[in-house]
């Protein structure tokens, strides 16, 4: 194999997003690193961690730590004297009760991560979407965590902290798997789309949470296979998750499993293209 540059972009999904610490592992397991990295939403977070310089084996493990089971989440918050669930909740009176995205954000990242987004190991493209003007923004400087709280802010769920006077929510809303923002800065581009479809389970209530995120992964497919068919990147890998729902963040070890087999396909491809370039 020889050193070719990869380009890696991870889309939105909510909880199946942790669907893309598997799939970091097929580049861990083969020696090779993206040269840039571009997150949307779920995917935003798993990639600050990744290009922060943590291996997916470190992110997984955390993952599991935090969200194995509601008892280890809870443990997590309460036993970390910088970490409150109180800080956790924006309430801007009755109507408004949200989830802080930056306290989120800091809660579910491991320590040590990078402060500033150009700080990090590998380059790193942080998508959100500028509320007021209707378009797309790319965070490739800032602090982190305000980057990454704007990526994740699901509208009247997860509250965004304002930057520069700008109000933002999920990056999905323009850009759901954002492979064309680095097709200019590697020669082999590979996208991960974790927005999968509604599951096809009998349950009749869904929760707020669910019936929410679950609708915005609808639009966030539509608009993936729109820019899809215009400009395909080289890889475009869909790992098997439509049994979960966006709230399924405690089945964070069936997700990692059901995308092992996306993993292998994703390390197929990633062979052919090296061996192709040695």
């Amino acid at each position: 194999m020889t050193d070719v540059s990869i380009g890696l972009a991870l889309g939105g999904g909510s909880a199946r997003g942790l669907a893309h610490i598997t799939m970091l592992e097929a580049f861990d397991e083969l020696g090779v690193k993206p040269s840039i990295i571009a997150g949307c939403s779920m995917g935003s977070l798993i990639g600050a961690a990744y290009a922060s310089g943590f291996s997916a084996r470190e992110i997984a493990e955390h993952a599991c730590d935090v969200l194995g089971n509601k008892i280890d989440a809870a443990r997590h918050i309460f036993s970390n004297p910088n970490k409150s669930v109180f800080n956790l909740v924006d309430l801007k009176g009755l109507s408004a009760l949200r989830i802080d995205g930056e306290e989120l954000a800091a809660l579910v990242l491991p320590d040590g991560y990078a402060q500033r987004v150009e700080d990090t190991e590998i380059p790193l493209k942080i998508v959100a979407t500028d509320f007021h003007a209707q378009k797309e923004t790319v965070f490739t400087e800032g602090p982190l965590l305000q980057a990454v709280a704007a990526s994740i802010a699901i509208p009247g769920i997860i509250a965004a902290p304002e930057i520069d006077g700008r109000l933002y929510v999920d990056g999905g809303m323009t850009n759901p798997v954002p492979f064309d923002l680095i097709t200019n800065d590697a020669e082999f581009i590979v996208a991960v789309d974790v927005t999968g479809r509604p599951p096809s389970g009998k349950r009749k209530h869904l929760s707020n949470f669910e019936l929410a995120s679950g609708a915005m992964l609808t639009m966030f497919r539509q608009i993936a296979m729109l820019k899809r068919e215009h400009a395909p990147p080289h890889v475009y890998i869909e790992p098997a998750i439509n049994q979960f729902t966006a709230a399924d963040f405690f089945k964070v070890r069936e997700i990692l499993a059901v995308a092992k087999p996306a993993k292998e396909e994703l390390k197929r491809a990633l062979e052919i293209r090296l061996n192709a370039s040695a």
